[in-house]
């Protein structure tokens, strides 16, 4: 059964790659040059205009902006993706979470090929050592598990409560203010820091300007830190799949 799965995500995967990139000029190039372009603009106002002071700038903005453009997009694509897929899921023998997760894995193929050609270039522009990018894959493992779990349960609430990919698009927004991502955690005021500490995806992101910066001190501690919300959003989401999925298919 898991074969049999595995292959259907495989397929669905490949499906969703072909039908992205079809009748589009540039093809698989979209996958860089939308973070390129947001990179860019983000790292010439708030580096170059604004004048935030800090060590290696792009590099810490990249560290931060690519993974969260990961997360925004799965939640994006994924929050609506039972209802979009129901007559698929009433049709065909096929596990709703195998279509939520080829779709995940097909964005997370984005963000893998987005970080490594985007994070080679920065290095050749902004003359930055290589090595500082050893850890990076390390980092992906929390952040693939914290979205999956995140999206599998706000995919399975979008069944019974049909506002949930509205309320989702505002806390995104919302959150990435919250999330240091454009600027340095130093810069915040330490009275509201405790804010912040209550964004999961600071904790999820924090790893990866941890280990771009080069010091490595408090790398393990965050990485776990990280691996912990990830397995907890996957724990969660399972629980209340669990809960209602016989609720599931009447609802959909």
């Amino acid at each position: 059964m898991k074969k049999f799965w595995l292959q259907q995500a495989k397929s669905l995967v490949v499906a969703n790659m072909k039908s992205r990139y079809r009748n589009t000029i540039t093809g698989f190039l979209w996958v860089i040059l939308n973070p390129i372009m947001v990179f860019g603009a983000q790292a010439l106002v708030f580096h170059y205009i604004l004048k935030i002071n800090v060590e290696h700038y792009p590099l810490f903005l990249l560290s931060g902006l690519i993974p969260w453009i990961f997360i925004v997009q799965s939640v994006e694509t994924g929050t609506s993706i039972f209802m979009n897929s129901n007559r698929l899921l009433k049709s065909f023998p096929i596990h709703p979470f195998v279509i939520l997760i080829s779709q995940i894995w097909d964005n997370f193929i984005n963000f893998i090929v987005a970080m490594i050609l985007i994070f080679f270039l920065s290095a050749f522009i902004f003359n930055f050592e290589l090595s500082r990018g050893i850890l990076l894959p390390l980092c992906a493992v929390p952040l693939l598990l914290f979205t999956v779990g995140m999206v599998m349960f706000m995919a399975t609430l979008q069944i019974f409560f049909w506002d949930t990919r509205f309320i989702m698009t505002f806390v995104m927004n919302f959150l990435f203010y919250l999330t240091p991502i454009i600027y340095p955690v130093e810069f915040i005021d330490e009275r509201y820091r405790w804010l912040f500490e209550l964004n999961p995806i600071r904790h999820i992101i924090r790893p990866f300007q941890v280990a771009v910066s080069g010091v490595m001190a408090d790398f393990v501690f965050l990485w776990f830190k990280a691996i912990g919300l990830g397995l907890g959003a996957v724990v969660i989401a399972g629980l209340y799949w669990r809960k209602y999925k016989y609720e599931f298919y009447h609802s959909l």
